[in-house]
């Protein structure tokens, strides 16, 4: 099956499913490739929302990491241990077709680095990049739902960093990226038309 784009047309159908009772939040686990280099993204979860199996649809929610540190070569630094966060302003949800095939709403991230233990001096300077867009498909069953973005960019952020704005820019920002995130739980896909849950809902 092709990969689907999603129309605004579901974002009111997604929106009703994130509001139904019962609103959980779904364990997170997965990696993160920046710049052809992998790391282990921490332990987050995915909510509040709930996963209808008669529909498919996974209620909107957002993507919530803790914080986490990672090494990074910085230019005229050396190695760095970087500490970060991931975050999502705003709720994105998700189908299942009846085959298995899921497909995620654009979800757009923002990575704010938090400290350079160098120590490398950025203080109270935002430090952000923003917005990371993600777009993410793979497939769900009884055993979790699998997530992948294989090719994002990072933009180049705007904001002073301690000065250092170049330098981490060097690092972090580019299109050498990917992401795989598992959410775990039961996503056993609805009965029915294997296409229909994306002719009703998405773009061919």
């Amino acid at each position: 099956m092709t990969r689907h784009t999603p129309r605004l047309a579901i974002a009111a159908l997604l929106a009703l499913a994130a509001g139904s009772a019962g609103a959980v939040q779904f364990p997170v686990t997965g990696s993160i490739t920046v710049n052809g280099t992998a790391y282990a993204l921490p332990n987050g979860s995915f909510g509040d929302s709930v996963y209808d199996p008669l529909s498919g649809i996974l209620g909107a929610g957002r993507f919530t990491f803790p914080q986490s540190s990672i090494q990074v070569p910085i230019d005229g630094v050396g190695m760095a241990t970087v500490t970060y966060q991931l975050s999502q302003a705003d709720p994105a949800g998700a189908l299942v077709a009846s085959d298995g095939v899921a497909v995620m709403e654009p979800v757009a991230m923002t990575l704010a680095v938090l400290w350079i233990a160098v120590p490398v001096p950025i203080g109270t300077d935002p430090c952000h990049f923003t917005p990371i867009d993600l777009d993410l498909s793979g497939s769900g069953g009884p055993g979790g739902l699998e997530l992948e973005d294989r090719a994002f960019t990072v933009p180049p952020t705007t904001d002073a960093c301690g000065g250092f704005a170049s330098q981490i820019n060097a690092a972090l920002a580019g299109n050498s990226n990917s992401i795989a995130l598992q959410l775990a739980g039961d996503f056993t896909p609805p009965a029915g038309d294997p296409d229909k849950i994306f002719v009703d809902g998405f773009d061919p």
